[in-house]
């Protein structure tokens, strides 16, 4: 029997000179999700924004780089188009991001949501005119209505898109993310002892909080010498990196390097309170699960899919707002008071076994076999 063929479309899983690599969260996503359309006896492709070139998503599965860069209202019909064109082989689509499946879908398509990315200071910018912001509302509608199915990793999506138009609510599923419990546990042995270790996990943008987190690590480390900052990311750039470890080299208490993330366990094993400090777009955060599921006292910003996670002052602390200030004080109630983070962390983990990745998986499954029957 011939396997039947799944096609994915997605903006970047590598930069578009297909060179560099991006380590967030939902690429990781994306390689776990293509392991599981394996296991369940599908061939995957893959297609991308780039100049054409040829690369692997994981050994044996391709991604096909599409030389479509033009953006409209936050969509990319073009991109559309061609991948429509390229991809008419396949049997079933995947829009890796939901917006990705306008103006067309395949008959048999599923789209995912990875969280609200318009919640951000700068989005009426971006969007400025009430002509714009209609016809980017079409789009959305348009983008959600013609795939079969819309799975949402988080409950923020969901809430907007019933508000909005109450007519769609029968699209969406609810799937969230996930971790891998059997990486990512408590650190069996004691931290270094009088060394307090703060992780921030995150690429190095604004909008997951690196400015604030500067800010706090420089505060924080002159102020109480056994605190330690460790921010261990990837930038969308080398002189960025460059940058940052040049920053770092000027203070004793302060780290950064990047692993990649098959290390990253050992990394929250070793921190005692990790920072999750998002301002916008943010679904339900692999970089909190984690932490989460390593049993540490976790600080996150008050939004998008953060708030699925986390219970404020019950298996962690949600910062609304969060800035400087709010970091920091947040920062030093859990410096000052140990059984408190320690209580934290141990809520944190339980809290993390009903998002493991076993349970994902099975979720996913079963919408697949739904759809793709």
């Amino acid at each position: 029997m011939t396997k039947k063929r799944v096609g994915i479309l997605t903006t970047y899983h590598l930069h578009n000179d297909g060179q560099r690599i991006i380590y967030g969260g939902a690429e990781r996503y994306g390689v776990e999700f293509t392991k599981l359309l394996l296991e369940l006896g599908y061939n995957v492709a893959w297609w991308q924004i780039g100049s054409g070139w040829e690369q692997e998503i994981i050994p044996g599965v391709p991604l096909l780089s599409i030389p479509i860069g033009k953006s409209d209202y936050q969509t990319c019909p073009t991109l559309n188009q061609a991948f429509h064109e390229q991809a008419e082989q396949i049997d079933y689509a995947i829009y890796f991001s939901t917006l990705l499946a306008y103006p067309q879908a395949y008959p048999k398509s599923i789209s995912i949501s990875h969280g609200i990315y318009w919640d951000y200071s700068i989005w009426d910018s971006i969007i400025p005119t009430e002509h714009e912001r209609t016809e980017w509302r079409y789009r959305w509608y348009c983008a959600i209505n013609r795939p079969t199915k819309v799975v949402s990793c988080d409950t923020a999506t969901i809430r907007f898109i019933n508000a909005t138009w109450p007519g769609l609510g029968n699209k969406l599923e609810y799937i969230p993310n996930f971790v891998d419990l059997n990486c990512f546990y408590p650190n069996q042995s004691a931290t270094s002892p009088g060394k307090i270790k703060v992780l921030f996990p995150r690429r190095l943008t604004s909008v997951r909080g690196i400015n604030e987190t500067i800010a706090a690590a420089e505060y924080l480390t002159a102020k109480y010498p056994q605190v330690e900052f460790h921010i261990v990311g990837r930038g969308h750039t080398d002189f960025q990196e460059r940058d940052l470890l040049k920053w770092a080299s000027n203070f004793e208490n302060i780290y950064y390097y990047w692993q990649p993330p098959h290390q990253m366990a050992g990394v929250y094993r070793k921190a005692d309170i990790v920072l999750i400090p998002t301002k916008a777009s943010e679904g339900t955060s692999l970089s909190c699960l984690e932490a989460m599921a390593s049993g540490k006292a976790v600080i996150a910003g008050c939004v998008g899919g953060l708030t699925d996670l986390i219970i404020d002052g019950y298996n962690g602390l949600l910062l609304r707002p969060l800035n400087t200030r709010t970091l920091i004080k947040a920062l030093e109630l859990l410096i000052n008071e140990r059984d408190f983070a320690t209580k934290l962390g141990k809520q944190a983990q339980l809290t993390a076994e009903a998002f493991s990745l076993g349970r994902w998986k099975a979720r996913w499954a079963k919408v697949i076999m739904q759809i793709f029957s």
